[in-house]
């Protein structure tokens, strides 16, 4: 059996970042923030002999790739083999970015993952490390320029011996149209999904019930998963509680969060 080890983040924001770990592989998705560094480099020296055999990434926001910088530049112990994604390329993201500070770290992700090898993911590529298999169900539509980046996340469903994921990265609702469009619908159901953009303004309500999700996987401090902006829950402008909501409607009653910390899942 393997391992699907999701991150607690370290500075109470959003973040997203899961460590798979095989028999004798160990996979990282996104990461997390800059701050989120050491988290990450303990976790591998404790973990994987500070090892990654592959990194792969959903979207070039800070809070998914800005861990992966900070690995780079200051964690030179951790060896990293491959690195795969589907970005757009750096003009096109540079149109669509959030700040200048964003745009020097999408800079900083392109100068050090072409350091490395590198791959450009494509639909319905499948990696296989030991008993678990990493599939792409979807990468960026330069059509879709509404919420650009986010929906710019490339998905993948992971499965093991006893478990399976989606992971969604932020894609947002037009993408989320996409994939029931385009995949079959088999492919999206499986028994983790991570709520895309940290649960809220991600995918639609009627995403989350066209695919049945069974036990859902937030990247969500307690701040947002509470919808809390310093007045009490559900007083802040985040649509947390609502897709919360949604999902209760559809029976889910099981959910790892990431405002409790790093959490195991065998699978």
């Amino acid at each position: 059996m393997s391992n699907f080890t999701l991150l607690g983040n370290t500075t109470n924001s959003q973040m997203f970042g899961c460590v798979i770990t095989t028999g004798k592989h160990t996979i990282v998705i996104d990461g997390g923030t800059m701050y989120d560094d050491k988290q990450l480099a303990d976790f591998l020296e404790q973990n994987a002999n500070s090892r990654v055999d592959a990194w792969f990434f959903t979207h070039p926001h800070h809070d998914h790739i800005g861990c992966f910088i900070n690995i780079c530049k200051n964690h030179p112990e951790i060896k990293i083999e491959k690195v795969y994604h589907h970005f757009p390329d750096y003009e096109t993201i540079r149109q669509h970015t959030r700040s200048e500070t964003e745009n020097t770290l999408v800079a900083d992700f392109f100068k050090l993952s072409h350091g490395k090898e590198t791959s450009k993911l494509s639909v319905n590529e499948t990696f296989v490390f030991d008993n678990v298999s990493i599939l792409v169900l979807r990468i960026y539509n330069p059509a879709i320029t509404e919420n650009f980046i986010n929906n710019s996340s490339t998905v993948y469903r992971i499965d093991g011996d006893q478990g399976s994921f989606l992971i969604l990265g932020d894609l947002g609702v037009e993408g989320g149209n996409e994939l029931m469009k385009n995949c079959p619908k088999a492919l999206l159901q499986t028994e983790y999904t991570q709520m895309a953009h940290h649960g809220q303004n991600g995918v639609s309500k009627e995403f989350y019930e066209y695919i049945q999700p069974q036990k859902c996987i937030w990247p969500s401090p307690k701040w947002l998963w509470d919808n809390d902006a310093g007045d009490g829950f559900d007083t802040g402008p985040w649509q947390t509680v609502r897709t919360r909501e949604w999902v209760l409607e559809i029976g889910v009653t099981e959910h790892i969060v990431e405002k409790d910390g790093m959490q195991k899942i065998i699978f």
